[in-house]
């Protein structure tokens, strides 16, 4: 097994922004994600996806990766086979917070070794 971790921190601001442009919702985010359509929220979702990426080592289509919330609340990511099919991921633990301007997500990836 093996532990993986990312972290990105996100200036809300700049993804309000970045909300004005159709084009970067729909190729980042997928619908259920921006059910809430507040910055804050969006930005939180951004840091996580940006987390993954960093974690694995390599971008991949942002489409591939879809944050949810458990019943608790709680975030979680799912990603698409065909993005975990070379990386054997068993687990994955995410943690999204904001605080005035800024949005966090760290991330830790359970793999098992091939």
């Amino acid at each position: 097994m093996e532990i993986k971790t990312g972290v990105d921190i996100v200036y809300i601001p700049r993804i309000g922004k970045l909300m004005e442009n159709e084009g970067f919702i729909k190729k980042t985010f997928h619908a259920s994600e921006c059910r809430n359509y507040k910055a804050e929220h969006i930005a939180g979702i951004f840091a996580a996806k940006e987390a993954f990426f960093k974690a694995i080592g390599k971008r991949s289509d942002w489409l591939k990766v879809e944050v949810k919330n458990k019943k608790t609340g709680r975030p979680m990511l799912i990603i698409s086979d065909e993005l975990n099919e070379t990386r054997r991921i068993e687990d994955i633990d995410l943690s999204i917070s904001h605080d005035k301007d800024y949005a966090i997500a760290a991330i830790s990836i359970l793999t098992k070794n091939a």
